[in-house]
């Protein structure tokens, strides 16, 4: 009896557990979630129009080059609109007399950061490095609590990091004269002021999607998905022909085997005749 107690007691402890802790972002229904899915080119040009009236100013994705921006899986901008847009990025470079100059940037080049240095970026920030986003939704996840964190160790939840930046945009407190209460970020106060509201951004050939502070989260995080994962339509398309080849030879091993069975029983038979 006692052990039952216990073991009670301990179930009922990690059932209410998540309500000592931060809120929990709510899963959100993704695109690019499950074995087919994938990114929505319409949503990532948005995703990243919101990067570049909102982000730009702040972070940096240098792991992400504007020619990407053009291949296939991703915002498909033609060359000429990934050109343009690499051209507002301005690069520090040496002269042919030695002396500093700068260039407009070209499709080989990052989304580099908006700062100097690292001293430039944490003076102008309260101390704090804006972080860069080429890997933060990868980077970003949370404990999904009790019973959730069972079920993912047999079925992976991979949009921890998705869910999670989504929630921390839309999770400003609006009560908070500074807007850097967040109900998700840990401890409740985050450096980074509220970015989004709704009606900043209007929307460049797609009037038609709403102009609100969740559309613009929910665009900007699927964008950064697809900045951290660039290759995941082409993965997963892959991976469907790998399982397929796997299932042919399972088949035929299968029967393979199946016919030295046959084979083994009609000898022993024989062998019994004889």
């Amino acid at each position: 009896m006692r052990r039952w107690l216990t073991f009670a007691a301990l179930s009922l402890g990690l059932l209410f557990s998540n309500t000592l802790y931060a809120q929990l972002p709510p899963p959100q229904p993704w695109a690019f979630s499950g074995v087919n899915g994938k990114h929505d080119p319409a949503q990532l040009r948005r995703g990243l129009q919101v990067y570049e009236e909102k982000c730009r100013a702040c972070h940096a994705m240098k792991y992400l080059t504007f020619k990407e921006l053009t291949q296939p899986g991703g915002p498909h901008l033609t060359q000429a609109e990934a050109k343009a847009l690499a051209s507002g990025y301005v690069f520090t470079t040496v002269e042919d007399d030695g002396q500093p100059g700068e260039r407009d940037g070209n499709l080989n080049d990052v989304f580099a950061s908006p700062y100097l240095n690292e001293q430039e970026a944490k003076y102008l920030n309260n101390g704090a490095q804006p972080v860069d986003l080429s890997y933060i939704v990868r980077a970003r996840s949370y404990d999904r609590g009790f019973p959730q964190f069972i079920l993912d160790a047999f079925v992976p939840y991979t949009d921890n990091g998705a869910d999670y930046i989504y929630a921390l945009l839309t999770g400003y407190l609006t009560d908070d004269p500074e807007l850097k209460a967040n109900r998700y970020f840990p401890g409740g106060i985050i450096n980074m002021p509220k970015p989004l509201a709704d009606g900043d951004i209007t929307w460049t050939g797609q009037a038609h999607i709403p102009q609100t502070e969740e559309q613009y989260a929910r665009d900007v995080t699927a964008f950064l998905a697809w900045v951290a994962d660039p290759q995941l339509a082409a993965r997963k398309h892959q991976g469907m022909y790998v399982m397929g080849y796997l299932a042919v030879v399972l088949a035929l091993l299968a029967l393979l085997l199946r016919i030295q069975s046959r084979a083994c029983r009609k000898k022993r038979t024989d062998d019994q005749s004889a």
